[in-house]
C-alpha cells in the first residue's frame, strides 16, 4: 500500500495486484499456483488495510445474481475504489489550510501602485484575480488559468507587489520539475527550485521560510497531494503563504495527485483567467479552450483552417 499511495491517490484490486506481482517477481515459486496464491493474499490484506471509497450495496442480490465470492453480478467485478488515511488526511488538512485567512496579505494600495507602474496591458480580469490574492488571507490559495491566459504575466505583478510590502525575497517559487522550475524563474526573475530539492533542503537544514513569504507553486496540477501538503504545512506554521498555480484540466501528477483539482473544485471563487490572449486568430482562442475540455470534434476546425491557410 505505501508503494501504490505515492503514484495515486486512489486505486482498485487491479492496481494492487500490479504492485504485489511487481514486488514479487523476484522470488521462486514451487508452482505457478502458489505464486498466484500469495499475490492474492497480499492484494486481500491490502485491500483490508485500505479506505474503501465505494459505497456497500443497499440490499443484498438474491443468489442466482451472486458470485462464488458473494459479490453482485450487476457490479463489475473488483471494481472497488480505495484509498488510505494518509492521503485522505493530507486532503483534509489542505483543504483546512484553503479556509484558513491568517496568511500575509498586500495593501490594496500597494497593489494599485505596483499594476499602475507595470508595463505592458493588464486585464480587468488579472486585476480581479490580484486583489483576491493579496487580500484573502488564505493560507493555500489559487490562480487558474488556461495556457496563454495571462498567469505569468499576473505572477509577475504579485511578486512586486509582494516584494513591496514584504521586502526583498519574500517570494520563492518553486515546481514539481527542474525544467518548470527554470521557466518559472526566468518569468519571475526570482531563485525557484523544483519541489522535491526544496524539501530535501528543508529535511538538511539548508533552507527555511519565514513569516511574511509567499511560496508560489507553478505547474501545481503536477505536483504529488503529499507534496503539497508538506510544503503548505511548513508555510502556515512559519506564518506564509502558498499560491497553486496551474490548469486542473491539464495533465496531472505522476504521483499521488488531484489535489489542485479538489481544491478548485470546493472553491465558488477561486480567481480564475479565463480570457486568452496568445493567440493572434479570434479561432484559435475558442479551438484551444475547447480541446481543454475535451471537445474532440473541434479538430475539424483546425483542419478546416489548416486547408484555408493552404489554400
Amino acid at each position: 500500500m505505501a508503494a501504490v499511495e505515492v503514484k495515486r491517490a486512489v486505486w482498485t484490486h487491479w492496481n494492487l495486484m500490479a504492485e504485489a506481482s511487481k514486488q514479487t517477481m523476484d522470488l521462486r515459486f514451487a508452482t505457478t499456483a502458489d505464486r498466484e496464491e500469495v499475490v492474492a493474499m497480499v492484494v486481500d490484506a491490502t485491500q483490508r488495510h485500505s479506505v474503501s471509497l465505494t459505497p456497500p450495496e443497499l440490499a443484498s442480490s438474491p443468489i442466482r445474481f451472486q458470485r462464488e465470492d458473494g459479490t453482485s453480478v450487476f457490479r463489475p467485478r473488483h471494481s472497488a475504489k480505495y484509498s488510505s488515511t494518509s492521503i485522505i488526511g493530507a486532503e483534509a488538512r489542505l483543504l483546512e489550510r484553503a479556509d484558513a485567512t491568517d496568511a500575509p496579505t498586500v495593501r490594496r494600495s500597494t497593489l494599485a501602485r505596483v499594476v499602475r507602474h507595470s508595463n505592458g496591458r493588464f486585464s480587468t480580469q488579472q486585476r480581479t484575480a490580484l486583489e483576491g490574492i493579496t487580500s484573502s488571507g488564505r493560507q493555500v490559495d489559487l490562480l487558474v488559468g488556461p495556457a496563454g491566459a495571462g498567469k505569468t504575466t499576473t505572477m509577475r505583478v504579485l511578486r512586486s507587489a509582494w516584494i513591496v510590502e514584504h521586502r526583498q525575497g519574500s517570494v520563492i517559487g518553486l515546481a514539481p520539475s527542474a525544467t518548470a522550475a527554470q521557466a518559472l524563474a526566468d518569468d519571475l526573475g526570482v531563485a525557484c527550485d523544483n519541489t522535491a530539492k526544496w524539501l530535501h533542503d528543508y529535511d538538511h537544514g539548508r533552507t527555511d521560510l519565514r513569516a511574511g513569504q509567499l511560496v508560489i507553486i507553478d505547474e501545481a496540477t503536477l505536483a504529488g497531494t503529499t507534496t503539497l501538503d508538506r510544503i503548505s504545512g511548513i508555510a502556515a506554521a512559519a506564518g506564509a503563504k502558498v499560491l497553486l498555480v496551474g490548469d486542473p484540466h491539464q495533465l496531472q501528477s505522476v504521483e499521488a495527485g488531484g489535489a489542485f483539482a479538489l481544491l478548485v473544485d470546493r472553491r465558488t471563487d477561486a480567481p480564475k483567467l479565463t480570457d486568452i490572449h496568445r493567440f493572434v486568430n479570434e479561432w484559435e482562442k475558442h479551438a484551444s479552450l475547447a480541446l481543454r475540455r475535451g471537445e474532440v470534434e473541434v479538430i475539424s476546425t483546425y483542419v478546416r483552417q489548416s486547408g484555408s491557410a493552404k489554400g
